[in-house]
């Protein structure tokens, strides 16, 4: 009886260990996905203003790209996934609006908005959307959020709001198709995070993100019609495609979803917010100077990490009979 009892109790250790696992995993897969983007953003900026890349070339070529990649290496390393999923009509439909509502969406109201204001602006205003994912998820489970979402919550708008502003909400003085686009932006992060949650589980990130963004780029490409545009190419433009299309979208938008499978929507996406801080970075490489009010942001920002990785105090999994039968009994009374 008693080495039952202690395997029992072996059992519950080793699931506790696997539960914050998962959920230091996510945690770090999420923010690393988010620098990535920070990156890709860079990028984009650097081909529109620098070289003239039109953003509805830019928008449509580079998820097609990936939604390639990702496909082919979904096909090697999970090819009963890629089969599986279209034998079920539900999941095909989610897929699909996944990829138009969720990459189609995003990605191209994102680069709109660099175009019409900047990175900085376009990537506050996508950000209004950790507000309305976790207003979502309570909204659906009827609860409200939990401490550390509520903190987090506001730190990140906090952040992003001296980050972006240095505490003036007068000095956000943009055009009315970039608040437009920006909005839109944040709609389709909204999508893209929640949409594909229960899919992903089932077939993997690499499969989902991958059909995904394919749907996404077809349809985007009766929207944008990049053929009739013209690009030209050198060594700079062809690295700086590489971190767009490649790194930024390609892994990038992996990691963030292997990261809402870990560790849900609403965390994800407020442990995203560290892409405005990565971004902050890149433009330091870049000449740009900051005042004391950006590093206040920027702390704020990289707060909502450490709060979001916090394990629960207690987590309710047990092997042990005498636990199931204690809660059983509580149950009846």
């Amino acid at each position: 009886m008693r080495t039952k009892t202690k395997q029992l109790h072996v059992q519950e250790q080793l699931a506790h260990k696997i539960v914050r696992r998962t959920a230091f995993r996510g945690t770090a897969l999420t923010a690393l996905g988010a620098v990535l983007w920070a990156f890709s953003s860079a990028c984009g900026q650097f081909l529109m203003q620098k070289k003239d890349f039109p953003p509805e070339w830019l928008a449509s070529t580079r998820i097609l790209l990936a939604g390639f990649l990702l496909t082919a290496i979904g096909v090697v390393k999970n090819p009963s996934g890629i089969k599986k999923i279209f034998k079920s009509g539900r999941d095909v439909v989610t897929l699909v609006l996944y990829g138009v509502l969720g990459f189609m969406l995003a990605q191209y109201s994102f680069l709109i908005a660099i175009e019409a204001s900047n990175s900085a602006t376009a990537t506050v205003l996508q950000y209004t959307a950790p507000i309305i994912i976790v207003a979502i998820v309570c909204i659906k489970d009827r609860r409200a959020p939990a401490w550390t979402e509520t903190a987090s919550m506001i730190l990140a708008v906090t952040g992003v709001f001296l980050l972006s502003t240095h505490g003036n909400p007068t000095a956000l003085a943009i055009k009315k198709e970039a608040l437009i686009w920006g909005l839109l932006a944040a709609v389709g992060m909204v999508f893209f995070s929640l949409l594909p949650s229960k899919i992903i589980p089932k077939y993997g990130s690499i499969t989902v993100t991958g059909l995904g963004m394919l749907f996404g780029g077809v349809a985007m490409l009766f929207v944008a019609r990049p053929w009739n545009y013209e690009v030209r190419f050198d060594a700079a433009s062809v690295f700086a495609y590489i971190g767009l299309a490649v790194m930024g979208t390609t892994v990038g938008y992996t990691l963030y979803m292997q990261g809402v499978s870990d560790i849900g929507s609403a965390k994800a996406s407020l442990i995203a917010s560290i892409e405005p801080v990565t971004s902050t970075v890149f433009a330091a490489f870049l000449g740009t100077m900051f005042v004391p009010l950006d590093f206040v942001g920027i702390a704020c920002i990289v707060a909502t990490i450490f709060i979001l990785s916090i394990p629960p105090k207690k987590l309710h999994i047990s092997f042990h009979p005498a636990h199931a039968k204690k809660k059983k009994d509580n149950k009846e009374q």
